[in-house]
């Protein structure tokens, strides 16, 4: 599986490669909003990696949220089991005589 991830990911960084060689005389004029935030003659493989480290920002900060949200599910399932090992533990010291005797008195 390992291998077929890093073929896939070979062939990706090829084509980024290729893509960025093709493009990298043209250059873009990138309007923010208004006219006054109108920038010219941005190279269009800068605006290309600037928008990946972007999205690799947003990307690392939503996995660091996810990770943080499964630790704390896995921390309270561990508590659950402690407390219902001791739970079992408890039932198991419990002799038939004390469940009839319960019975008996109609608790």
């Amino acid at each position: 599986m390992w291998v077929f991830r890093m073929l896939l990911l070979l062939v990706l960084v090829i084509i980024v490669t290729g893509f960025a060689m093709l493009n990298s005389a043209e250059s873009v004029k990138i309007t923010l909003g208004t006219e006054s935030l109108t920038f010219t003659d941005i190279p269009l493989v800068l605006l290309l990696f600037e928008a990946f480290v972007l999205g690799a920002v947003v990307w690392f900060l939503v996995s660091i949220g996810h990770e943080v949200v499964l630790r704390r599910i896995i921390r309270k399932q561990k508590r659950e089991i402690v407390d219902l090992g001791g739970e079992i533990s408890g039932l198991r010291e419990i002799s038939l005589e004390d469940i009839e005797d319960e019975e008996e008195l109609g608790v």
